[in-house]
């Protein structure tokens, strides 16, 4: 019996061989070791075995749904929103808002047309296919920015080990068309006329564009003003808010509705003081006591037992609600066309705004601080454009030239 356990001992130890240069070889763990016949409760341990096998690399990446991933990315990114002691500069809920559209409408739907469900299938190859399938070229860049931090927070969870986008080109910006950039604005010398236009609509939303077109503030700035920032000692308006739309989601980041409220301003530059130009001031007093006497009778704003104040808002819709941004830009062009005005955007009038004041000389510092921007390159290479009568006097040097009158040419056609 004693020789038996031997031999099959023997015969154990020369299996346990075996599978030890297999598994160094292919990187299969062996199923079981070999036992000991003579002892069955004390396994023969290989020593060789055991300290130079190398386990496989965990494939926990394989089970990381990316819609799941995603979502969860979204919710901590909205978590960053509220302002705390550890979080002294909060991300704004609009740029989020942007962020699960893009998500939603962009990238998911491609992944899950192409079957790719998981996060390790997002390969190079797939992003620049996917890419390419975005028409939009913001969308593009949007789509690249956005999954650029998804890959980032994946590999710092180590849900993943690279990240895809590294040899992946960002998508050139193209906000507008060339054409667009240069007409998107109102020529100095027409300004007055559409001044003119603004207070002769005496709506609500003509005189919030008659405010951003003599302040230059953005639109959603313009709807957040409130009376309380007139500030009449000083002949000044504060800006200090903004008014925004956002998006409601459940607890499963799927959207079930919109709310409308104040926001922090884009950037601690955008919180500044405006000198209001006398010709706004006259409009916005009266705006106001006409505005209070609506409040006294109107019935429907009697019914919500509303009452004037001076944080009521300055441009109420028709709701008595502020407007947002979205509501001015589908209100512009019918303004447009009612007056036979050339087409602009609401933005084009804080492009207005800042050519105006660069035309008349105002100091690089001081346009840079009425727009609310951090240094003058981008106020000059976004907003001011070169006017008409600017390209006139300057061929006019160049050319050594005086203006000619071609009366019977103009008769004569």
């Amino acid at each position: 019996m004693q020789n038996t356990l031997i031999i099959v001992n023997k015969i154990n130890n020369i299996n346990a061989h075996i599978l030890q240069n297999i598994s160094l070889q292919t990187n299969i763990l062996p199923f079981h070791q070999p036992l000991n016949i003579a002892n069955i409760n004390t396994p023969i341990i290989n020593k060789n075995l055991s300290s130079n096998y190398e386990k496989p690399k965990s494939t926990i990446e394989n089970k990381v749904i990316f819609e799941n991933f995603a979502m969860e990315w979204i919710k901590y990114k909205f978590s960053l929103c509220n302002k705390t002691g550890d979080n002294p500069k909060p991300l704004s809920k609009k740029t989020i808002d942007g962020y699960y559209k893009i998500i939603i409408n962009s990238i998911l739907p491609y992944c899950k047309k192409n079957k790719k469900l998981y996060l390790h299938e997002l390969t190079e190859d797939f992003i620049i296919e996917l890419l390419k399938n975005i028409k939009s070229q913001n969308a593009k860049r949007q789509s690249y920015i956005i999954l650029n931090m998804l890959f980032k927070c994946a590999i710092k969870n180590k849900k993943i080990t690279e990240n895809p986008l590294v040899n992946v080109d960002k998508p050139v910006q193209v906000s507008k068309t060339e054409i667009e950039k240069l007409t998107d604005y109102i020529e100095p010398d027409r300004q007055n006329m559409w001044l003119d236009y603004f207070e002769k609509e005496n709506t609500d939303m003509s005189l919030l564009f008659e405010t951003m077109l003599l302040t230059g503030i953005r639109p959603e700035e313009a709807c957040g003003l409130k009376w309380s920032a007139m500030d009449l000692d000083n002949n000044e308006l504060i800006i200090n808010n903004a008014y925004k739309d956002f998006i409601v989601y459940d607890n499963d980041m799927k959207p079930i509705g919109h709310t409308r409220h104040d926001d922090k301003l884009k950037t601690p530059e955008s919180y500044r003081r405006i000198p209001l130009e006398p010709r706004l001031m006259e409009v916005l007093l009266k705006h106001k006591q006409e505005q209070k006497e609506l409040f006294k009778n109107s019935k429907a704003i009697k019914r919500h037992n509303r009452k004037w104040t001076l944080n009521e808002y300055m441009f109420l819709g028709r709701t008595y609600q502020p407007y947002v941004s979205d509501t001015l830009s589908s209100g512009m062009p019918k303004f447009c066309k009612k007056y036979h005005l050339e087409k602009i955007t609401p933005y084009g009038l804080r492009h207005s705004f800042a050519t105006y004041c660069s035309e008349q000389g105002m100091k690089e510092i001081v346009l840079m601080r009425l727009m609310g921007h951090t240094d003058f390159q981008t106020t000059q290479k976004y907003y001011i454009k070169v006017t008409s009568k600017q390209k006139k006097l300057e061929m006019k040097k160049a050319y050594d030239y005086k203006d000619i009158c071609y009366e019977s040419e103009r008769n004569a056609s």
